[in-house]
């Protein structure tokens, strides 16, 4: 039997039943695998048998855990959502505490130009 045929009796065997394995000999060093929940597909890149089944495992592993991982993936999401509310407001307060400041010494700095005999550089 084949290392892709192997690892796709291997997912069926672990429960997914719906999953297809692509085996892709020769992918980057840093990823061995990967698992696509929309199209229901896990890519193991590993050459020899024994590795490849770990990624499998390991993908296998991610899948089943993304529904008790998602929840607090929503509550970390949310959590920066609000942190960026506070902070876009806290950004705009200062904006707008700073503008009239500004604008007053443009103003006598442009009010200074206009005197006669006054040089600016």
């Amino acid at each position: 039997m084949d290392l892709e045929k192997e690892l796709n009796e291997a997912l069926r065997r672990l429960g997914l039943k719906d999953w297809t394995v692509a085996w892709v000999s020769g992918g980057s060093g840093e990823e061995r695998g990967t698992a696509y929940p929309d199209t229901k597909i896990i890519v193991v890149h590993d050459k020899d048998r024994e590795a490849a089944l770990e990624t499998l495992i390991h993908e296998f592993l991610e899948v089943k855990m993304r529904g008790v991982i998602r929840p607090y993936l929503a509550t970390v999401n949310a959590l920066l959502k609000a942190l960026e509310k506070i902070y876009y407001a806290e950004k705009e307060e200062a904006i707008d505490g700073l503008t009239p400041l500004l604008l007053r010494v443009l103003g006598e700095d442009l009010e200074k130009k206009d005197e006669p005999g006054v040089v600016t550089a």
